[in-house]
């Protein structure tokens, strides 16, 4: 059985434990705060997140979400929390931060 990961999500400081491949949506669900979403592919851009801590703790973005974030301008430290999905560790995000 994989181990849980730890997602906190500021400014709230709220957190969660869920397992491998969790999306940053539904761990935020699990930690009692609402991401705001669009389409949930990756291509829409409606929930940008500033990853704090623990980039190494996400799966790298896809070629949809890394073409989003670059449209907007966006750099490394954000992804779309629809799309990036934890892996293992811990991880801290910011939620509207851009």
């Amino acid at each position: 059985m994989a181990e849980l990961v730890e997602v906190t999500f500021l400014p709230d400081d709220r957190t969660a434990w869920v397992s491998p491949g969790t999306n940053l949506v539904d761990a935020g669900a699990a930690a009692g705060v609402e991401v705001v979403t669009g389409c949930t592919r990756g291509m829409c851009g409606t929930d940008p997140v500033v990853v704090r801590e623990g980039a190494d703790g996400l799966a790298p973005p896809t070629d949809d979400e890394r073409a989003t974030l670059d449209r907007m301008g966006l750099g490394p430290e954000y992804r779309l929390a629809c799309s990036a999905a934890v892996r293992a560790g811990r991880v801290v995000v910011e939620l509207g931060s851009f």
